[in-house]
């Protein structure tokens, strides 16, 4: 399978092989997957976010990332989720990674699923995720930040993107597993689309606020 590879921005000039060696390049090669991202179980999701998520701010186009945002592509009648900007690399890939535990949380408390399949039932369905950038053009004015402020961003600013999506196929519990359905196992669930955006903006959202009160000086 051919790999996209990915230059790493902070660095003035990157041979060939510097690239192929490449910590980030080496992952998505290790792991089988064509470019940053893929289609695979929960658990493996929050796995390759935490080694990556990071690591992704070196290698957007056309520069460096110095902001992230992270998006959840639900379906229906529910529109994208999508965060504040986010300031760090750390802090992107800690809120990541709480918004994809808090809606694995909620999935494996669907009962349908745990009949058909099991405790671990969860862990077999098979959402995907993709690494990207956004790059403004234009000086974009009060733009939202994960701390609740709003601030100018320059343009040419690139924002490190996480895109979350294929997410689980809703059906009513009545209608769970019926030949209409196909890959019941791995794309079908009966938790509803709102609540599963609801559960990952939760997370973000604890992640978020952990952060922010670390941040807050203490009284002396």
């Amino acid at each position: 399978m051919g790999s996209t590879l990915y230059r790493d921005r902070t660095k003035t000039s990157e041979t060939d092989q510097e690239m192929w060696d490449s910590p980030l390049n080496t992952y998505l090669r290790e792991h089988q997957m064509g470019r940053a991202g893929t289609i695979c179980t929960l658990p493996d999701m929050i796995r390759h976010v935490e080694t990556i998520g990071a690591l992704w701010w070196q290698h957007t186009h056309p520069t460096q990332a110095t902001l992230g945002a992270i998006q959840f592509i639900n379906r229906g009648i529910v529109g994208p989720s999508l965060t504040p900007l986010i300031d760090t690399a750390e802090l992107f890939t800690t809120v990541a990674v709480e918004g994809l535990r808090s809606w694995h949380t909620l999935l494996a408390t669907d009962s349908s699923r745990r009949a058909a399949y099991g405790d671990d039932h969860a862990d077999l369905l098979l959402p995907a995720f993709t690494f990207g950038e956004y790059l403004f053009e234009e000086e974009g004015l009060h733009c939202v930040f994960i701390d609740g402020t709003r601030r100018t961003v320059p343009a040419g600013t690139v924002v490190a993107m996480l895109t979350i999506d294929r997410i689980p196929t809703y059906s009513s519990p009545q209608e769970f597993g019926l030949p209409s359905y196909s890959d019941t196992r791995t794309r079908i669930a009966t938790t509803d689309y709102f609540r599963q955006a609801d559960a990952i903006q939760e997370g973000w959202k604890k992640a978020a606020d952990d952060a922010t009160h670390q941040e807050r000086p203490t009284a002396g």
